[in-house]
């Protein structure tokens, strides 16, 4: 008789635990449905919730041309509630003002942007103050895209498939919607079918008027049970995901630290 119970009660279990994943695995139609292969896709890094448990983030960064070696280097930490940023910048070779030297730091204290070289601040520049908040913002946004891409005001269009490299990629349209975020670009995500990442994708940079589009590729690095866009390189390219030259840059994220306890004021702006 107790073998029987037990018998049963594992025949009960495993049917449960095959409803389940069948459940789990079931079929999207894209056409019908191309949010559920994102919502598939976040599921597969860990998830939104299981990132901001992990309450903040220091990591180094570094953005390197492949073609002149020239790089940026910066310790980036990042509070998730609030998408608080914050930088300090080890090298400036390429983009972040190597014509101005010294000890530079960025924050975002969730309100406004701000720039610190050699202890002062920099103000009254308007260009220099779009820079810093570009630069606070998207190396952010990079680090976290992956999460965010079910956040609210985001418009989904399924764009059939494409084959790279044996894979075919269902392929799916991201644009933001009037008024979400500072600028309205357009992403075009190529998910894998069998991972369900993102292995590359199309990006526009309309803040700086960068219509056309560039092509990243992605490589993940797991840490603490969220799959992070860890290793990405990109090329100008075209809307068939043709890179029209090979001048890639790459960006590198590594050093990757969460639950550090950063507080608060780290990313207010000085009072010097």
């Amino acid at each position: 008789m107790c073998l029987i119970k037990k018998t049963f009660t594992f025949i009960v279990t495993t049917s449960i635990l095959v409803i389940s994943l069948a459940c789990q695995q079931k079929q999207i139609d894209p056409a019908e449905n191309p949010k559920g292969l994102v919502e598939q896709m976040v599921a597969a890094i860990g998830g939104i919730d299981k990132l901001h448990s992990l309450k903040d983030v220091e990591y180094t960064y570094t953005y390197q041309d492949l073609t002149t070696n020239q790089k940026d280097v910066s310790i980036e930490r990042y509070i998730f509630e609030g998408e608080l940023s914050w930088a300090k910048f080890e090298t400036r070779e390429k983009v972040v003002l190597p014509q101005m030297p010294g000890e530079m730091f960025q924050g975002y204290n969730g309100s406004e942007s701000w720039m610190t070289i050699d202890g002062k601040l920099v103000e009254g520049d308007p260009q220099m103050a779009k820079f810093c908040d570009f630069l606070r913002k998207t190396n952010y946004y990079w680090f976290t895209m992956m999460f965010k891409l079910l956040d609210p005001g985001l418009n989904y269009e399924y764009n059939g498939t494409k084959n790279v490299n044996g894979i075919d990629y269902n392929l799916v349209k991201i644009a933001f919607g009037e008024g979400i975020g500072d600028a309205q670009d357009t992403y075009v995500l190529y998910i894998n079918p069998e991972t369900k990442l993102v292995d590359q994708f199309l990006f526009t940079v309309m803040d700086f008027g960068a219509a056309e589009p560039r092509l990243m590729k992605v490589e993940y690095e797991e840490v603490q049970g969220v799959k992070l866009p860890a290793r990405r390189k990109y090329v100008r390219a075209n809307w068939q995901g043709e890179p029209q030259n090979d001048e890639w840059t790459a960006e590198i994220s590594t050093n990757i630290k969460f639950n550090n306890g950063f507080d608060r004021s780290m990313f207010e702006k000085p009072t010097i």
